[in-house]
């Protein structure tokens, strides 16, 4: 597996299949922001704004691949306010159905937390459904939680959900931040 940073002109090379990971989430009950029936051209319409965001500097774009196929992706955003130079929240961690449960979700987060270093971002936040894999897999890997707003969605199929809001501190001495790739590309590896 492949963990990339994917600049605009390459993320647009992807629409395809970045569009057909969200409508497949969103099917599955994500709460990511869409409700279902979720058509193709929203979801392009989607990445396009979301391209526009990493073209623009204020986000970064993480894919997961396998094999050349896209199977995998979350997004940085830098938070660009002056008063926040130190600070990035973690968007849309999405897996392709046939590849959750591989450690594909895990490998993005170490590598989305690798990037916030490299970034100089020692604070990260997001917020999550209540309950669900995602939170799980957040917690397993240091999160904290802030705290829960409960009813702050509906999920897709119009069922209120409740939120956790969750940060992670991250250090960023030396020793923590590897360097980065030139070409801005981190193989990792899917085992464990």
């Amino acid at each position: 597996m492949k963990i990339t940073v994917l600049r605009s002109n390459e993320a647009t090379t992807h629409l395809e299949p970045l569009a057909e990971i969200l409508r497949q989430s969103v099917e599955d009950g994500a709460l990511v922001g869409f409700v279902w029936p979720l058509s193709m051209e929203r979801a392009t319409a989607y990445w396009e704004d979301t391209i526009q965001s990493v073209a623009s500097g204020e986000r970064l774009l993480l894919g997961a691949f396998v094999d050349d196929r896209l199977v995998g992706t979350v997004q940085l955003y830098l938070s660009p306010e002056p008063n926040a130079p130190h600070r990035a929240e973690v968007y849309k961690l999405l897996v392709h159905r046939d590849f959750q449960r591989r450690g594909v979700g895990a490998l993005l987060m170490m590598e989305v937390e690798r990037q916030a270093r490299q970034h100089q971002r020692s604070l990260l936040l997001l917020d999550t459904v209540e309950g669900g894999a995602s939170e799980r897999l957040y917690r397993r890997l240091h999160w904290q939680e802030i705290g829960k707003v409960p009813h702050h969605f509906n999920d897709p199929y119009g069922v209120p959900k409740a939120s956790v809001y969750m940060m992670k501190h991250l250090d960023l001495t030396a020793d923590a931040i590897a360097p980065q790739a030139e070409d801005q590309t981190a193989e990792v590896s899917a085992a464990g």
